[in-house]
């Protein structure tokens, strides 16, 4: 069991256990309740403590916020692991898995099953940032609810930044810039998204990195995006929406198997600041062989 501690001050003493476990210890208020339901969850010096109880100088007031990976039996990440520490797992996705596992098909393989075999316990996964089935590269996953909801409190700002690569259709006029654009569900379609008035905001900044010509005439360009918001689909639906769909977007633009397989974007690198050490991280992932192999 994951159990995060914090031993009460001079400072502090008086305080009630909620107002410690919320500002020390960094529980959202539905998190707390939630452990509020869970027998030993939520401690004083080792004994259940009820949370408007007033606290004293060197209480040691503490949460159990998680299942700790299993220290045996963990099976190998089928994908590279860029950082890992006891909260935190940052892969190289694959292109083919989905984040989740699915219901209704359990051929297809998942990012979720794959982590929870990994640290040898089920329900460790909560993903920060969502990759696309098709999409590969930098993805986030907390350990825990409690370290998941720091992270996603940062998810779009500069405590946490993600950076892609697309490869687009054509010759763009501005090699650089913003497309504001707010995104809502196309009706009718459970999966689809599209460019609406009444969508929510979305904007995504882009730069062309390269240009390819290709033997019949065509141009691909290699594009970098980085995201303001997190619409599902927003970089295919932006990229579509100013005429530019990415290369094998079967949804949003052409599907071309013979070029590529799926979607052609990659999540390239991420920079966070890490909640609890407040250390700046950075990584990477390499470009895929199916997108260096078009652009070449």
């Amino acid at each position: 069991m994951r159990r995060i501690s914090f031993t009460v001050t001079e400072n502090e003493a008086g305080r009630s256990a909620a107002s410690i476990f919320k500002n020390e210890l960094r529980l959202s208020s539905s998190l707390l309740a939630r452990l509020k339901q869970v027998p030993g969850a939520l401690l004083r010096n080792g004994l259940p403590v009820r949370t408007n109880e007033r606290v004293a100088a060197e209480d040691i007031v503490s949460a159990a916020v998680g299942e700790s990976p299993a220290e045996s039996g963990r099976a190998a990440l089928p994908f590279p692991i860029l950082f890992e520490d006891e909260d935190i797992l940052v892969a190289d996705k694959p292109a083919g898995a989905a984040v989740h596992g699915s219901r209704y098909d359990d051929t297809v393989p998942s990012v979720e099953e794959a982590v929870n075999a990994y640290c040898g316990k089920p329900g460790l996964f909560h993903p920060v940032n969502r990759l696309d089935r098709g999409t590969t590269g930098v993805m986030a996953v907390a350990k825990n609810g409690w370290m998941h909801e720091l992270l996603m409190s940062k998810l779009h700002t500069g405590a946490f930044e993600r950076l892609y690569l697309g490869v687009c259709e054509g010759v763009f006029s501005e090699k650089s810039g913003r497309i504001d654009l707010p995104i809502a569900r196309v009706e009718g379609s459970a999966i689809k998204r599209g460019v609406s008035p009444l969508g929510a905001p979305a904007v995504t900044d882009y730069e062309v990195v390269s240009e390819r010509v290709r033997a019949d005439g065509r141009t691909l360009s290699l594009v970098r995006f980085r995201l303001e918001t997190g619409r599902t689909h927003q970089i295919r639906v932006h990229c579509a929406a100013i005429g530019h769909p990415l290369a094998g977007d079967w949804l949003y633009g052409t599907e071309e198997k013979e070029l590529i397989a799926r979607p052609a974007l990659h999540s390239a690198r991420l920079r966070f600041t890490h909640p609890l050490t407040g250390e700046r991280i950075e990584l990477e992932a390499p470009l895929p062989e199916d997108m260096k192999r078009i652009m070449n």
